[in-house]
């Protein structure tokens, strides 16, 4: 039988083992600047576009980070978590992008309250957007521009691949980030041709 005394000691020696698990660390996406330097021009009256809420797949809509280690295995982190929604950072970290490569007021927030005023919508659905083991991202998004009265559309599929820079999940934030950025400059030359 063990004595009450014994007992705070096993306690304590339990609980200091448990804080010694590793930290949680939380990571963002962020908007990455145009490679390109040339100036960016187009009608100063067009109908702005607002980014609408984006749809991802079951698989990544979670706060921990996930990525593929094999053909059917992924991998969700412990201690590595988006800091928000994936979904809504990448809505967010878009409306960034393609704002740095359109004309001024463009590109609205995608937060703005209804106006009634017209905007042009963009609907993503991203079918994958994942990292091997080596931390090499892949993007698959379908779009579509809707006009701001009913009736005309355009729609499109994209696919990006990112090559690794470091190791996962260091560096997923950053290369995910350069994937959106692709994509922002495709679909910029998009939202600028008539």
């Amino acid at each position: 039988m063990m004595r009450p005394l014994s007992l705070i000691a096993l306690s304590s020696c339990l609980l200091s083992a448990c804080g010694s698990s590793p930290p949680t660390r939380f990571y963002a996406l962020s908007e990455v600047a145009p490679t390109s330097t040339s100036a960016v021009s187009g009608d100063a009256n067009a109908v702005p576009v607002r980014v609408e809420p984006v749809a991802i797949p079951a698989e990544l809509d979670r706060l921990e980070l996930v990525h593929h280690t094999g053909p059917n295995q992924v991998q969700v982190s412990d201690f590595d978590r988006w800091a928000a929604p994936l979904d809504e950072q990448i809505r967010r970290v878009l409306s960034e992008d393609l704002s740095a490569r359109l004309p001024a007021g463009w590109v609205t927030d995608p937060n703005e309250p209804s106006t009634g005023d017209p905007r042009r919508r963009l609907s993503i659905e991203i079918g994958r957007f994942e990292a091997n083991e080596g931390c090499a991202v892949t993007l698959h998004a379908s779009w579509t521009l809707r006009a701001a009265h009913a009736g005309s559309s355009r729609s499109g599929v994209e696919r990006i691949d990112v090559p690794a820079t470091s190791p996962c999940p260091a560096s997923l934030a950053a290369a995910m980030s350069r994937a959106l950025a692709a994509l922002a400059d495709r679909l910029a030359s998009t939202l600028q041709s008539p």
